[in-house]
């Protein structure tokens, strides 16, 4: 009880509210002017993903999931369309795409589907050989990352011209 009679007292003696004065300041920048001058003349750093330098090595691994995920596709694709096909062999699902389909946009997905298919290959190798353990220098990463990009580019001009 005694505490009760205390805790009155204290809320009661304590003012309800309170006026606050806010204070104003003066900017040394005014709001005319552009952002982007203002941030570079306070040494502001840019955001991220204006300045980040993507490496080859970090574009090689996306491009090696992407290409596995398209070849993956392309295989279960067709697959499924070849359940569904009905009374028809592989003979006649070609020939009937050969006549529907311009020349053009078959010879394309041949060659992005040979190229995929060398890159994954290639690449896939590389990582066989850090799987044993080789390969881990930085120096021997770019290198190798650089020679399965130059050997994909040979084997998609290699298609092309075995294709004409």
């Amino acid at each position: 009880m005694l505490t009760n009679v205390v805790l009155r007292r204290v809320l009661m003696s304590t003012p309800r509210s309170a006026a606050v004065r806010l204070a104003t300041t003066s900017s040394s920048v005014s709001p005319q002017d552009d952002y982007f001058a203002k941030n570079a003349a306070l040494n502001r750093p840019v955001s991220p993903w204006i300045n980040y330098k993507l490496q080859v090595t970090s574009v090689l691994s996306f491009s090696h999931r992407m290409t596995g995920l398209a070849l993956s596709a392309l295989v279960y694709g067709g697959g499924i369309a070849a359940l569904y096909s009905h009374n028809t062999n592989f003979a006649q699902v070609l020939q009937s795409i050969q006549t529907t389909v311009p020349h053009s946009l078959i010879f394309t997905v041949q060659v992005l589907t040979a190229t995929s298919l060398a890159y994954h290959t290639l690449n896939g190798v590389r990582h066989l050989s850090w799987d044993f353990g080789y390969g881990f220098s930085i120096k021997e990463l770019y290198t190798s990352g650089y020679l399965v990009i130059g050997l994909t580019v040979l084997s998609a001009i290699a298609f092309i011209m075995a294709s004409n």
